[in-house]
């Protein structure tokens, strides 16, 4: 996607900050189209599926185009009363950068009435603090993400500790089974040994008579 931007970013109020959502020249079909930009702090993958998520909550299903991911008549009061055609990229920084992106938005008021500063400044200045905003959902979007993750590993954890406890308790109850085990072998062994000197008895009884 070929982006000429219209606005330098702002200065960073810190190392690594970013700035605020700003204007962009977005080729689309061939034509030169007005987008609001905005760098985000997060992979394109999450950004992309944190958007689609947000609109499916909202009651809308978002198709691939040329892109983009369109989300039609969507009413959304952040940037005005009318119902907007949404038209969301997101895209990695750099080959180098797969941490943060690049989220691109386009407004249509339908079909190819795509809007601008020139014919509706209201919608593209509520449309720089709809992306300024969207990056906290974006963030708590990210750390559901983070909390299921580590869900999972916490189950994984604990069924291998009773998988362990399991096993232990099978091999306390063979151990428990091998102590008797042994020591009835001990008794046998003694009844065995008393068994031997009596039937030895016997034997020297019989001997002693050959005597007789």
């Amino acid at each position: 996607m070929k982006f000429t931007y219209t606005l330098f970013l702002l200065l960073a109020l810190s190392a690594g900050a970013f700035a605020q959502s700003r204007t962009a020249t977005v080729e689309y079909q061939k034509i030169n189209r007005q987008a609001v930009v905005a760098d985000i702090p997060f992979p394109e993958k999450t950004v992309r599926d944190a958007i689609d998520n947000k609109m499916e909550q909202m009651g809308y299903k978002g198709k691939e185009n040329k892109g983009f991911v369109v989300y039609k008549g969507v009413h959304l009061p952040d940037l005005g009363s009318d119902s907007y055609d949404l038209y969301f990229s997101a895209d990695k920084v750099s080959r180098k950068d797969k941490d943060n992106s690049t989220l691109t938005l386009m407004i249509s008021k339908g079909f190819d009435a795509f809007v601008s500063d020139s014919s509706d400044s209201r919608v593209i200045s509520n449309a720089k603090n709809y992306l300024d905003s969207i990056k906290n959902m974006i963030a708590a979007y990210d750390l559901e993400l983070q909390i299921t993750s580590q869900e999972d590993v916490v189950k994984k954890a604990n069924k291998k500790y009773d998988n362990l406890v399991d096993d232990g308790n099978s091999l306390e109850k063979k151990r428990k089974n091998i102590e008797k085990d042994i020591a009835d072998n001990k008794k046998d062994q003694a009844s065995q040994q008393t068994e031997i000197e009596k039937q030895k008895q016997i034997l020297e009884t019989l001997r002693g008579k050959r005597k007789q």
